[in-house]
């Protein structure tokens, strides 16, 4: 790209950035606005909804209490036996037109039926009948989807209905059963009715299973509700669950607010419990709406955007190309010398910044020969420095031996202590330097953790105790160098060193199902992962493409590299973890890779 192209851009960047940063703070705080008015549109909603209960919650109250107080029908269901023929019709004919036209002042609620335990006492359809007529106990308090099928041919009568069935009680005598139904449409009017297609309600039952003494919610619903109402994923429903039952720890809510999401579904919810039914009403609002909002706004913004853009570069580009006739002339001259004219010279004119870097290229260009030459003095100087600083390295035996110099000035001196820890970290030194070596056996390794583990215990007021177990036929497997210490070492610093007391790092083998690999294991008994880093632990291991420097389980994703280098895809180390009780590393190693000998490995490191 030419220079005056670049100034373009600059100056049009100059203008266009802020203003995109603009744009983008704007839609933020737009989106941020209306997430706001779903919310609280969800839960209005849901209020209206929820009075709309109550309120026919109450009508079946007072029905209730109207019969329960009328003393003398439910003296006359105690004791019919004490009735005359006429009384019983007069006063069943009276109760019948009370109950009627009580009925007509509530027209909401389409069925009443009293039940009477009592042989003696006649039926009235539809308001009084024998409690023989149908098996009433049997029926829960609620009923959301309720058939009077015993009404025979009174199909008016025999809507899907909310019904509710209680016990007529007299001086503590159970004398009969009431039963109001009203329609389900009418009960929950809001869930045979769509506001718009991102507004949807729902209703439901909360039932304890007996088996699992769990808490179950069941959707009261039907073809109508399903054809108003979208239905809720199973990932939704289940988040749902989760968070009307988990999310407190036990404690009980009545109301709550929360957002739904799944990978293609986002709802703005909010609940409501009803005590008395033992409901749970639900509104959703889907983000769907805010999407196309935006995405009109943000297409409309964009389209501005690119147009002042297109504009400012064509106004930007013209001034330039006026303005700047002896950049060009510049340029000209160095595209001379980039062909090879080293004697290009270009006319010095004006007085400004330009003429400076005129003067500058004129210059230039007597010089370069001489800096050409200069190059490759210096050139020659840094490889001669470079052969001398490589033949000043210091040797790696160095400082192996030096190391053992002072390991016998401390047995000269009886300091037994300090001669095993030097010995020790000879040891660490000895393996770690063998940079030649890039593959080990198991007990090499094995050996390696436990020089590592005594260095750890000399540091630290408490004792961290290595129990190893590999079995003797797989104490030859060949391994990558440095597999197995970094998920000791990470053990020590996630899970003993933590918690600052004794603790145990077990190192074993188990043998695999399939029969052509074991499984190197590394186990703490610290705190364990948490499941939602373990899931972001896990997704970063899956990933195969290649990392040389990061932060976080680098060691773990080295790890993984090289099994897969030195193994293939099909050798994934596992991860198992429970909060609480620790965490179990499983490296997975071929059972044919096996060294031919320890002596013929010994000749060839020496």
């Amino acid at each position: 790209m030419t220079f005056s192209k670049k100034l373009v851009f600059a100056y049009t960047g100059i203008v266009v950035i802020p203003l995109f940063i603009l744009v983008i703070t704007v839609m933020g705080l737009i989106r941020k606005s209306r997430v706001e008015e779903l919310e609280a549109s969800s839960e209005g909603l849901l209020i209206e909804n929820y009075d709309i209960v109550k309120k026919n919650i109450e009508s079946f109250s007072l029905f209730e209490q109207l019969i329960n107080s009328n003393g003398s029908l439910t003296l006359f269901f105690t004791i019919p036996e004490r009735s005359s023929e006429d009384e019983i019709i007069d006063t069943m004919i009276s109760e019948t037109t009370m109950l009627e036209r009580t009925l007509e002042t509530m027209p909401n609620i389409y069925g009443l039926r009293v039940f009477s335990d009592s042989p003696l006492v006649p039926e009235r359809w539809p308001i009084f009948m024998n409690s023989s007529r149908t098996n009433l106990a049997a029926l829960n308090r609620w009923e959301y989807a309720y058939t009077a099928d015993y009404l025979g041919n009174l199909g008016s009568l025999k809507f899907e209905s909310v019904c509710t069935t209680r016990r007529m009680v007299k001086n503590h005598h159970e004398i009969g059963y009431i039963q109001i139904a009203m329609k389900t449409s009418d009960f929950f009017p809001f869930l045979y009715k769509t506001i718009n297609p991102y507004n949807n309600d729902y209703v439901f039952r909360e039932v304890l299973n007996p088996e699992t003494k769990n808490m179950e919610l069941i959707p009261v619903t039907n073809s109508f509700i399903e054809k108003a109402q979208r239905p809720l994923t199973p990932e939704l429903m289940e988040a749902f669950y989760q968070k009307v039952y988990h999310r407190h720890h036990g404690e009980v809510q009545t109301f709550g607010k929360m957002i739904l999401r799944n990978k293609t579904d986002v709802r703005y919810s909010s609940w409501i419990r009803v005590p008395d039914m033992d409901i749970i009403l639900l509104h959703t609002c889907s983000s769907e709406s805010i999407s196309r909002e935006l995405f009109i706004l943000q297409s409309g913004i964009l389209g501005g955007l690119i147009l002042t853009m297109l504009l400012l570069y064509f106004l930007v580009r013209y001034l330039t190309s006026r303005l700047m006739g002896r950049v060009y002339h510049l340029i000209g001259g160095m595209k001379q010398v980039q062909k090879g004219n080293l004697d290009a010279k270009i006319q010095v004119t004006g007085h400004d910044e330009v003429t400076e870097a005129q003067q500058t290229f004129n210059k230039m260009t007597e010089q370069l020969c001489n800096q050409i030459e200069e190059i490759k003095h210096e050139q020659q100087l840094i490889a001669d420095t470079e052969m001398k600083a490589m033949q000043n390295q210091i040797n790696a035996h160095f400082l192996y031996n030096a190391l053992e110099t002072i390991k016998m000035q401390a047995v000269i001196a009886g300091e037994e202590d300090i001669e095993e820890s030097i010995n020790v970290l000879g040891k660490l030194m000895h393996y770690c330097l063998r940079w030649r070596v890039h593959e080990v056996t198991v007990e090499q390794e094995v050996d390696y953790i436990r020089s590592y583990i005594y260095l750890l215990n000399i540091r630290n007021d408490y004792v961290i105790s290595l129990e190893t177990e590999i079995q003797p036929q797989y104490k030859n497997i060949v391994i990558a160098k440095m597999s197995l210490q970094p998920l000791v070492e990470n053990a020590f610093f996630y899970a003993v060193e933590p918690l600052g007391k004794d603790a145990v790092i077990r190192v074993y083998t188990e043998e695999g199902p399939e029969g052509d690999r074991i499984w190197l294991c590394v186990r703490d008994f610290g705190p364990g992962i948490p499941q939602e880093k373990l899931e972001l632990l896990q997704t970063y291991l899956a990933d195969d493409s290649y990392e040389r420097d990061s932060s976080g389980s680098i060691g773990l994703k080295n790890i993984q590299q090289r099994l897969t280098a030195f193994y293939g895809e099909n050798f994934r180390m596992k991860i198992e973890t429970k909060e609480g009780e620790g965490t179990l590393i499983k490296i997975p190693v071929p059972l044919h890779y096996k060294l031919p000998s320890l002596e013929e490995a010994s000749s060839e490191e020496k």
